[in-house]
């Protein structure tokens, strides 16, 4: 029988072909996925790491980029980083600059036109941090005001609370209510102290009046406008997530609300590891 000699030079070649093809290969390693340094974001990156993890599709935020959706976006586009979390609002002000839906479908189509090719968002979760109107219940009920639309019966003039610069379109969104002047107050404990008075309104994030504790007769009111929604979505590289990816993370949009962020939120905060955090939270939610 023939044998033929293969030069040990094209052997070489060979085995560095099939090193790089296997390097080359995005199922040799675990998704990444990154987030800002917010402690929010960085329990929601530890939750959809965890739990792709516990359904067979290794995924981890360990050496994951961490930065704002503007660099992670492009992170996302050279292939740095496969997912990461994100709120609508903040990427549609990021990606357009004539920003118009303000919330439901209309801001997620808005959004998916708008992102780089190759990159799509998911099912958004319940989790929320949209900006909110706080009110005491007394001054609620005594002017009449149900929602954010009937704000502008209450009388002119009541300091607007906040613990930092809310941003101007956020401001605008609460102009009807013809508040007064901005108070700049510590943290959100003051916000909510300040409001229950009845002389004061207050502005916080969802996710800090969720966080907040016990609120009393402190109420948020509902909006159907503006502010912009700030729904939790995972952004992600399309070529990266397979169909039972995909299902996985529609069971997270299922799960997650608000209020279990702003507790994941809060644990990070502290100083505990976000998969640890995560991973208590997954066995809670049944997963």
């Amino acid at each position: 029988m023939l044998k033929l000699r293969i030069p040990a030079a094209i052997l070489a070649i060979l085995a560095a072909l099939a090193t790089l093809t296997a390097c080359g290969d995005d199922t040799a390693r675990p998704l990444l996925i990154g987030s800002s340094s917010s402690p929010a974001m960085r329990a929601a990156a530890a939750v959809y790491a965890v739990s792709l993890t516990r359904a067979g599709i290794p995924a981890t935020t360990d050496g994951a980029p961490t930065g704002s959706d503007a660099q992670l976006l492009g992170d996302a586009g050279t292939g740095r980083v496969d997912l990461f979390p994100a709120f609508t609002g903040d990427l549609l002000t990021q990606l357009s600059s004539t920003p118009e839906a303000m919330g439901g479908e209309d801001l997620l189509t808005e959004v998916a036109r708008a992102l780089p090719q190759g990159v799509s968002i998911g099912d958004p979760t319940g989790a929320s941090n949209r900006p909110q109107l706080l009110i005491a219940a007394g001054l609620r009920d005594r002017h009449d005001v149900a929602t954010l639309d009937d704000c502008g019966r209450l009388p002119a003039g009541l300091p607007l609370v906040v613990t930092g610069d809310p941003g101007p379109q956020t401001l605008a969104a609460f102009a009807g209510c013809r508040p007064g002047p901005v108070e700049t107050v510590a943290d959100p404990r003051a916000v909510i102290a300040r409001v229950s008075t009845g002389q004061a309104l207050g502005v916080l994030p969802a996710l800090d009046t969720a966080g907040a504790g016990d609120l009393g007769d402190v109420q948020a009111l509902k909006a159907t406008g503006a502010p912009r929604a700030q729904d939790l979505v995972p952004v992600y590289r399309s070529a990266a997530l397979s169909k039972s990816g995909l299902k996985q993370l529609g069971r997270i949009a299922g799960e997650l609300t608000t209020g279990d962020l702003a507790k994941l939120a809060a644990r990070v905060r502290a100083g505990e590891d976000p998969r640890i955090v995560a991973a208590d939270w997954l066995s809670g939610a049944g997963d």
